[in-house]
This record gives C-alpha cells, structure tokens and sequence, in this order.
C-alpha cells in the first residue's frame, strides 16, 4: 500500500454520528516513569554550562515529557455507529469503519512487543498494559489495550449491531 493511501486512511475521518461508547485506556504508571527522568534531566540541565549539552538534554527531557503526556492521557477510543475511532492528546491516530471490521477477540499483548504506539506495516497496537483486544481489519490487525478487554468487545458487538 503506498503512502498517499496509507495517509489518506489515517487522516479521513468516519462521518459524524452519535457517539455509542468511549473507552479510555491509560498508563499512569507509565506516565511516573517516564516523568521522573525529565525532574531528573531540568536539575542537571540547570548545573552544566555547556550550551551544546544543555541543548541536547533539554531535547531528550522534552521528548520524554511528550511520552509522559502520551501515556497519561492514554488512548481514547470512540464507537459510533460508522465505526471506531482512536485519538490520543485530541489527534485522531486512526479510523476504522464498521465495515472493515472482520473480526475480534480478546487477546495479550506480551512486554516483549513494547508499550505505546507499536507496530509495522499493517499491524499497529495501542497499549500500555498487557490485556487487550485484537482486531483484524480489511487493512491488517490493530490491538487495543485495555484493562477490561470485555468491555472494548461489547462495544465492538454494539457498532456491528447497527451496521447491519
């Protein structure tokens, strides 16, 4: 699939509708592990002259400031009738219409796969935790983390209900 394809996916929106269920998944601990290096990096920053070396240190802490954002704010994922939608931060990361949903299943995700935005090619995971759903699209696979995995199945059971 090329890229202009690949992009156009991501960016397109579904078409307006009432929203169904929001499911919010989080990694608040996460969020703590990543922030204490950044407390860490601004009190050496402030210590060390070097402009070079405080440049590059306050970039490193900005990026894992940003992460520790990504993780406290977690993914939020909307179901409406024309499908799903996954946002973290207010940007949409990705839509999936109902129609391109072609099964599901609660699944595990294993640390060794990573946390965070994860993925390659047509497979992109969502996570924080090791407990989740598994979703194969039309487009791939897409895993959505979630403590109560349940819950992301039924709210999947619940936008099929109305496609058909």
């Amino acid at each position: 699939m090329n890229r202009e394809l690949q992009g156009a996916k991501r960016d397109s929106g579904l078409s307006p509708g009432p929203l169904l269920a929001e499911e919010v998944h989080t990694g608040r601990l996460w969020a703590v592990v990543l922030f204490v290096p950044v407390v860490a990096e601004l009190a050496v920053l402030a210590a060390i002259p070097n402009a070079a070396t405080r440049l590059a240190m306050g970039l490193v802490a900005l990026i894992l400031l940003g992460a520790s954002a990504l993780a406290w704010s977690g993914f939020h994922y909307l179901f409406t009738e024309a499908g799903l939608e996954i946002r973290t931060l207010g940007f949409r990361l990705r839509s999936i219409p109902t129609e391109h949903i072609k099964a599901y299943a609660v699944d595990h995700w294993t640390p060794v796969g990573g946390y965070g935005i994860r993925g390659i090619g047509d497979k992109r995971a969502y996570v924080w935790g090791n407990k989740g759903v598994r979703i194969h699209t039309t487009d791939g696979e897409v895993f959505l983390g979630h403590n109560e995995p349940e819950r992301i199945v039924q709210d999947l059971d619940l936008i099929r209900q109305f496609s058909h």
